[in-house]
């Protein structure tokens, strides 16, 4: 099975249950987690951890049924690992459903609220009837300028790509 299926069965899912809140609090709530603890993905994909020690631990964690499932459901095949990809997949899915148009943001110093919301209210007309939202990484390399990537796809108005155009033309 595809990484992307299992995030669209998870969402399907979700929506089938009207769940969809309670599954996106239980998949990032889980994701901090695995964060602070990335052992605990090594050992659900071990073969020496029997899967019903695997199931044992799985109930023990603090969320919701379904997705709880879902997590037993990927160590019996011990595709553990794919979580963080599948999660990648899922959070594209909830977003596109909920109309969330959400930006990267590459800048080569921080931006203030005002400058943030000024370049959403620039975007607003190229994501119409979406909500926008920002995720915003400091990159030194910029120069100056920022890139904005959507969905694989990036605007680069940086300093240093204008170099490197600028380098290239010589």
């Amino acid at each position: 099975m595809r990484i992307s299926n299992y995030a669209k069965a998870l969402f399907s899912l979700s929506m089938e249950q009207q769940k969809l809140d309670q599954m996106t609090v239980s998949f990032t709530d889980f994701m901090d987690e695995v964060q602070k603890n990335p052992t605990w993905i090594e050992m659900m994909d071990s073969p020496m951890v029997s899967f019903e020690e695997k199931k044992e631990m799985i109930d023990t964690l603090p969320f919701n049924v379904s997705f709880l499932s879902f997590l037993k459901m990927l160590a019996e095949k011990n595709r553990t690992h794919y979580v963080e990809s599948i999660y990648q997949e899922w959070k594209e899915l909830t977003r596109a459903y909920l109309k969330i148009a959400h930006l990267h943001i590459y800048s080569a110093k921080p931006m203030n609220e005002e400058t943030l919301n000024r370049l959403k209210k620039a975007l607003q007309p190229v994501f119409p009837k979406h909500t926008i939202s920002f995720h915003v990484t400091i990159d030194t390399t910029l120069i100056g300028g920022i890139k904005i990537v959507h969905q694989g796809q990036s605007l680069d108005r940086s300093i240093s790509r204008e170099l490197e155009e600028l380098y290239t033309t010589i």
